[in-house]
């Protein structure tokens, strides 16, 4: 009675039962009852248990053996459900007849639901391990075994059947340009001073060459009872990142042969640049220069108008080079001082002569609250605003224009500006809206043929506006005007500029200086000359940078213009030789018509003092010159 067993015997002729106490209250009885049968057991043992626990028993009956049977019963008194264990055994007399049936029953309810929660637990896991593709398996190095879950073995090639095999039948499928690192890893994580931990990929070599790509991470466990402490098991989790790695080298693929699309591209558009500069730099150079002669009102006329042409040529050179520039992320914005309601009122000047001659209305609306000088990029703050501007009067017949600048935000150190173009054009049809972003669209398939352009300016808008932190909106009806509008952050300073007519006022503290001037083309050779003259300096030419090395050894020159692109030896190799072979720190300023990739710290890593891109400015050359040589 004081075992925690239940006890029972049966006599198999009067099917009278005997039970311990323990057992009738395991089972759910009094204690006290003496009356309990074989019936009684046979009321609660589950229906579908029966027949198994009933065979065994029979089983043991003839083949006069101990049986072990697991079943589950109702408890009597309460109707719980438990887990029982009974073995037994049948005795005989002299004649094989069964007499008796004794044994033992235990309360296996507490290991059975453990059991089942370890069964759900590793459903779980292994349903968590295939849902994520990842295999586990066991390495011995007692033994020198590895035990393979089946999902392990046909990722490894292996068979689902054969799930033991030794750690060099493993190593041997690794892939022969990787085996060497791998076992070095392996190596290195079998030494207790480590973590013992490999995270990794590498290739296994498949039967037919099939190569498949796993990732691993692998935990090796100790002894640490024993010093040096030795590596008992490990444990490794493996997942197949085959198609991933197909996927990885067709996107190198594609992203190598889209980056050669777009150096490809890159070189072409400066090419391009190149070779239309160089004779816009003449054009527009020249035009300068004989606008500052003598002429007849006629003849002024005519030239303004080749200006005004060459100008709108190099405009629509910068749309596309700007394009360019942001594509390969080379868009460099400014910071420098400009008063900003100074420059609205250039710009509006610029249009004028248009606006007057259709009969339209100008209004300039400016918040009085914005500080007079910002620190921006005004370049890029006029081309964004005459690309709008343009677009207003293009597009507007009768009317007006409004141009409004507003304070949004300001605090201590910046503000945010919105500036507004309203006109009464047009308008853009709402599913045109947001295309007239991208480059070449625009909003009316007659607009090219009518109105002119290239469908450039409004994909220039946004990258420049959007590459300074701010914004581009547009509201249109069709045939009733529309609303560009953009803001920027511009940061405060304390700056006082000065005014700038733009002209060239000579220093008189600056004389005797002469140039080389190294260019291949002879117009701009012509150009630079005529410039130089203006300066009043003296100048030499060299036709290419050998030309210009060899004259340096037998003359004396005060500061140099580099061309780069030059046959024979160009500008930058030229500037390598002297800074590096001649040891001479004659100031060199570069000259170019490259503006798209030109790399102006290249430019300075060879020993060039300055940068200018053609078409020349020649305020902006003259005072370059005086800033290098005043020293001297």
């Amino acid at each position: 009675d004081s075992a925690k067993v239940g006890i029972w015997s049966l006599d198999v002729v009067s099917s009278k039962l005997e039970w311990s106490d323990m057992h009738k209250i395991m089972w759910g009885y009094d204690e006290k009852r003496e009356d309990l049968t074989y019936e009684d057991w046979h009321k609660i043992i589950f229906p579908e248990d029966k027949e198994l626990a009933f065979q065994k028993i029979d089983e043991s009956k003839v083949n006069h053996e101990i049986y072990d049977v697991e079943y589950r019963i109702n408890r009597a008194n309460d109707g719980a459900i438990l887990w029982i264990k009974s073995t037994g055994q049948y005795h005989y007399d002299e004649f094989g007849t069964a007499l008796t049936l004794t044994g033992i029953s235990m309360d296996i309810t507490e290991q059975k639901n453990a059991e089942d929660a370890l069964q759900k637990n590793k459903e779980k896991l292994q349903g968590g391990l295939n849902l994520a593709n990842v295999t586990l398996s066991e390495v011995n190095y007692i033994t020198g075994i590895v035990t393979l879950s089946p999902e392990a073995a046909v990722m490894y090639g292996l068979s689902p059947d054969n799930l033991n095999v030794t750690r060099e039948q493993l190593h041997d499928i690794f892939h022969p340009e990787d085996k060497q690192r791998m076992r070095e890893l392996i190596s290195k994580s079998l030494n207790p001073a480590g973590t013992g931990l490999i995270e990794t990929e590498h290739r296994i070599l498949l039967p037919f060459n099939e190569v498949r790509w796993l990732k691993v991470n692998k935990q090796v466990f100790f002894d640490n009872s024993i010093i040096p402490a030795k590596p008992i098991y490990s444990i490794l989790a493996a997942r197949d990142i085959t198609s991933k790695k197909q996927t990885e080298e067709k996107l190198t693929g594609l992203i190598n042969t889209a980056e050669s699309a777009l150096q490809s591209k890159q070189q072409f558009l400066t090419n391009m640049s190149h070779e239309i500069r160089t004779p816009m730099n003449a054009i527009v150079g020249f035009t300068k220069v004989l606008l500052k002669t003598d002429l007849s009102e006629k003849q002024k006329e005519y030239l303004k108008a080749v200006k005004t042409s060459g100008d709108a040529l190099i405009v629509l050179i910068n749309d596309i080079l700007d394009l360019a520039k942001v594509d390969a992320g080379k868009m460099v914005f400014l910071k420098l001082p400009f008063k900003i309601s100074d420059s609205i009122t250039t710009i509006l000047h610029l249009f004028e002569a248009n606006i007057h001659e259709k009969n339209l209305e100008l209004v300039k609306e400016y918040d009085a609250g914005i500080p007079e000088v910002l620190l921006g990029d005004s370049v890029r703050f006029h081309q964004i605003l005459l690309n709008l501007l343009s677009n207003a009067v293009k597009f507007t017949a009768k009317g007006k224009i409004t141009v409004s600048i507003n304070l949004l935000n300001e605090d201590e150190k910046k503000v945010t500006l919105e500036i507004k173009v309203t006109d009464t054009g047009i308008g853009i049809p709402q599913n045109k809206m947001a295309a007239i972003f991208e480059n070449f669209e625009q909003a009316h398939t007659y607009t090219s043929g009518l109105y002119g352009g290239t469908g450039l300016g409004l994909a220039i808008v946004t990258q420049l506006v959007e590459n300074q932190g701010g914004t581009v909106s547009v509201k249109s009806k069709v045939n009733e005007g529309s609303t560009f509008s953009f803001t920027l952050s511009f940061q405060k300073t304390e700056t006082a500029i000065e005014f700038d007519s733009g002209e060239v006022i000579l220093n008189n503290e600056i004389k005797d200086i002469k140039v080389l001037i190294v260019e291949d083309v002879k117009l701009n050779q012509l150009l630079m000359k005529t410039i130089l003259d203006d300066f009043k300096f003296a100048w030499d030419v060299a036709d290419n940078g050998q030309i210009a090395v060899e004259k340096l050894q037998t003359n004396s020159y005060d500061i140099i213009l580099m061309d780069l692109q030059m046959p024979i030896m160009n500008g930058i190799e030229a500037t390598e030789y002297i800074r590096n072979k001649m040891n001479l720190q004659i100031p060199i300023i570069a000259l170019t018509a490259d503006v798209t990739t030109v790399d102006v710290d290249k430019c300075k890593a060879v020993g060039m003092n300055d940068y200018i891109s053609k078409p020349v400015d020649e305020k902006l050359l003259y005072d370059k010159i005086v800033d290098l040589i005043k020293p001297k």
